[in-house]
């Protein structure tokens, strides 16, 4: 029994950790460096947009491919190749002068992340089903500790190292990164979850794809996936329009990564007590609320508050829906289900950032773009009204017997 809680701390540290370089870093750090890689490359908020759209393209188009990956090469070899991934585009981003090779690798960081996301969900969920919402609730918090640290070190470094620009941050990140990644190879164990047959456990990855619960939740994914960037994104830059300097921008968006590490368990907690669907409607609620305080009013105060409520009900999104998604279905299908429910997700970002930064371009200011989440959580609001509590273990299991399903 020790022995079994020691490997699963372990594995749940180097997870956590992975989430921080693959998630936090790659993903959202982008968020409070664009200011500066905005101006040094001469590019406009629509350019800048796309940049995360790029991210989000990328994430897109490895998802659809998890499951198969997956099957054929084992979850621990598919999340350690997104990891190494996501390292190699971190230490070229320092080097990188051009727009269009940025884009590139930013379609490659998209993909690494995609690699390392869903697979390491699966991974952890599989091995400690009976703890599954602890289990997403540590590793999703690390989201928000990417976003913690990548403010801090940006904020920090810049005040003590004047001389160090957004190049040198990413270098830092990708030597972190190689640091995670690498404990991650000696302490992640490979899943030893061993589905039927080969072609059971086909038609009941096809039929979990094409059923109405998933799909609803794959769709509530979407919309999170639409709306959550927009403030990650644009909340420095917001401030700073507002006539916040710099580093209070980036305190704030450090506060935001903390928030995000709080709403996860938190959430995990609470809707362990109040079931899921409660829990979905009030982070939709608090994501409505975030995205109109800064709007009525540009004190600081209305900042700092949508910077905690925003990631907190996002921390909280995230560990819902992954543990909605993973009750619906047997263990053996779990880590398609999940990849297939990160689709949705990583449409919504690819629409999210640059659907944002066209709504600025058009109407002539980044609040513009927090109505829109604000309007977009709205949606999320009424699709899981819809939801029902008692889906848990409903939809699939693995099929023996043809004739009855």
């Amino acid at each position: 029994m020790v022995n079994k809680k020691s490997s699963m701390f372990s594995q749940l540290i180097a997870g956590y950790l992975l989430v921080i370089a693959t998630s936090g870093f790659a993903r959202l750090a982008y968020g409070v460096l664009m200011p500066s890689m905005q101006e040094d490359l001469a590019i406009n908020y629509a350019q800048a947009g796309f940049l995360a759209t790029i991210i989000s393209l990328g994430f897109l188009v490895i998802s659809t491919l998890i499951a198969v990956l997956a099957q054929k090469f084992g979850i621990k070899k598919i999340v350690l190749a997104g990891g190494f991934l996501v390292t190699v585009c971190l230490f070229l981003l320092s080097f990188a002068k051009s727009y269009y090779f940025v884009m590139l690798i930013m379609f490659l960081l998209g993909a690494g992340s995609s690699l390392a996301f869903a697979p390491l969900m699966s991974l952890m969920v599989i091995q400690f089903a009976n703890k599954k919402g602890l289990v997403l609730g540590i590793l999703l918090s690390g989201v928000g500790s990417g976003m913690l640290l990548s403010g801090i070190i940006t904020t920090n470094l810049s005040d003590y190292f004047p001389s160090l620009g957004w190049r040198d941050i990413w270098t830092i990140f990708g030597t972190i990164s190689l640091i995670v990644t690498l404990l991650s190879l000696f302490v992640l164990k490979e899943s030893e979850n061993k589905t039927n047959t080969k072609n059971n456990q086909n038609q009941s990855i096809s039929k979990a794809f094409k059923n109405v619960k998933i799909i609803r939740i794959g769709i509530i994914y979407f919309l999170v996936g639409v709306g959550y960037l927009i403030p990650v994104l644009f909340q420095s830059s917001f401030m700073i329009n507002s006539g916040f300097s710099e580093k209070i921008a980036g305190n704030v968006f450090a506060l935001s990564g903390l928030s995000i590490i709080v709403g996860s368990p938190v959430f995990g907690m609470i809707s362990d007590r109040i079931g899921r669907k409660n829990s979905l409607l009030i982070t939709s609620i608090l994501c409505m609320i975030a995205g109109i305080l800064p709007v009525l009013n540009h004190h600081l105060i209305a900042f700092v508050a949508a910077s905690i409520l925003f990631p907190f009900s996002l921390g909280g999104f995230l560990v819902l829906i992954q543990s909605m998604a993973a009750e619906r279905v047997s263990p053996s299908l779990v880590p398609a289900v999940l990849g297939y429910v990160s689709v949705f997700y990583s449409i919504g970002q690819l629409i999210g950032p640059s659907l944002a930064g066209a709504v600025i371009e058009k109407f002539g200011g980044i609040q513009s773009a927090y109505i829109l989440a604000s309007c977009i959580f709205l949606g999320t609001l009424i699709i899981t009204s819809f939801v029902k509590e008692n889906e848990k273990e409903e939809v699939l299991a693995v099929q023996t017997n043809p004739l009855s399903g």
